[in-house]
């Protein structure tokens, strides 16, 4: 292309917290480029570190990745492009769209939440006010599983399976080392949503297993409730795993967590510290000796625990996403389906959704993902004294089939 001529170009970034399967995005939208986007020549280029990225220039084409490279990365955890969390000021439209028509960019794919699809819905609005026609997609990403509009969030699969399967380890280890440790305590992340907390509880089969009490954004937190929980499992069985997730508040609205570091450029607050703020109640209370097990970024990163069934959505979503932006299509959301069986492997999977045309994957306004917060249903949260079941069969059929094949039983004597 040295002979002058315009090259259509497709501009893809990724925003936020990364997951086990973004990169599968990105392969996704790479592999919609390369069978065709009815031009003889489309040139696809990647935002390094998302919206900071474009206020810098700073790309790297991708049109030449192989197919075998596409594949690779769709393998990798977290964001290859880099990732970011700023918000785009009103004063930062100009650069951003400066940038973009320099390049060339006539479609952009972001990979990301609900604040990365504020930052889309509005490049899209100030592009129209310019008189530049811009097309621009999102593709939903977030192990918090809290976006609108969509059944499930690619990401989610993953990270659920990792709390699944660990959780169940780590009750194993507590119940071998009970006569010393007694109680440990779980943190997940999920803002202000507790579905990784309660995909804890996905694998577990009786009383023995954990976790024994579970902690969620949407149910307030009770100390004597908690410490009684923790105390009739203590009772029962031995041993207490708790799980709960960084953000839960009390009634009154204050978080149990001792530490808000502030707030990031989205105004939500940075808060750390409720596994010890719980670890040091059992102990201070309860006089047992508690261990604290914060899996941080393990959470979002582990290809170990990667859902076949995650993995074939979120490839698809990008191809979609960079698909619907060639027909025409821009300023929304693709918005995952229902996932029909816990047993389907990721080739079925991609045939069985290639077979229909994709057709069960729909679009949802960027305004209305940037805009709510899908939150867990408060009813799916049933087992607070710590003996009964902590979550609901309804929950369970949910998340099965996003999680995938499980692993084997775990063997107790």
């Amino acid at each position: 292309m040295s002979d002058g001529t315009r090259v259509p170009t497709l501009l893809v970034g990724q925003s936020g917290g990364p997951t086990p399967v973004i990169n599968a995005s990105l392969a996704g939208v790479l592999d919609r480029v390369a069978s065709g986007l009815g031009q003889p020549y489309v040139r696809v280029l990647g935002l390094r570190h998302g919206i900071e990225g474009a206020l810098r220039g700073d790309v790297v084409d991708l049109t030449a990745l192989t197919a075998s490279d596409r594949d690779a990365l769709a393998h990798t955890p977290a964001a290859a492009l880099g990732s970011c969390r700023k918000r785009l000021e009103p004063e930062d439209e100009r650069g951003v769209l400066e940038t973009f028509a320099r390049l060339g960019v006539e479609w952009f794919v972001y990979c990301g939440g609900n604040d990365s699809m504020d930052t889309l819905s509005r490049l899209e609005r100030a592009a129209r006010s310019r008189g530049y026609s811009l097309g621009v997609y999102g593709v939903p990403k977030t192990i918090d599983n809290d976006l609108a509009g969509t059944d499930w969030c690619p990401g989610y699969g993953s990270a659920a399976r990792y709390w699944a399967t660990v959780t169940q380890e780590v009750t194993r280890d507590l119940a071998a080392m009970r006569t010393y440790d007694r109680v440990v305590v779980m943190e997940a992340m999920g803002r202000n949503a507790g579905w990784l907390a309660a995909s804890s509880a996905l694998f577990r089969r009786d009383e023995q297993d954990g976790p024994h009490v579970l902690l969620v954004p949407e149910v307030a937190f009770d100390e004597i409730r908690f410490l009684g929980a923790v105390e009739a499992a203590l009772s029962r069985v031995g041993y207490a795993v708790v799980v709960a997730t960084e953000t839960i508040r009390d009634a009154k609205g204050a978080y149990v967590a001792r530490q808000v570091q502030g707030a990031d450029q989205f105004g939500h607050p940075i808060v750390t510290g409720v596994a010890e703020t719980l670890g040091h109640l059992t102990m201070a209370r309860l006089g047992v000796k508690t261990r604290v097990n914060k899996p941080g970024t393990l959470q979002r990163t582990s290809v170990a625990h990667m859902s076949a069934v995650d993995l074939a959505g979120a490839r698809l979503a990008g191809w979609i996403a960079a698909d619907r932006l060639a027909s025409g299509l821009s300023g929304s959301m693709v918005a995952m389906p229902m996932v029909p069986t816990s047993n389907a492997t990721h080739d079925a999977l991609m045939n069985g959704w290639w077979g229909e045309g994709c057709g069960s994957f729909g679009a949802v306004p960027l305004e209305t993902v940037a805009r709510a917060e899908r939150r867990l249903p408060e009813d799916h949260v049933v087992g607070i004294d710590g003996l009964s079941d902590p979550v609901t069969e309804e929950f369970r059929a949910y998340l099965r089939p996003l999680v995938g094949v499980p692993p084997p039983a775990l063997f107790r004597l």
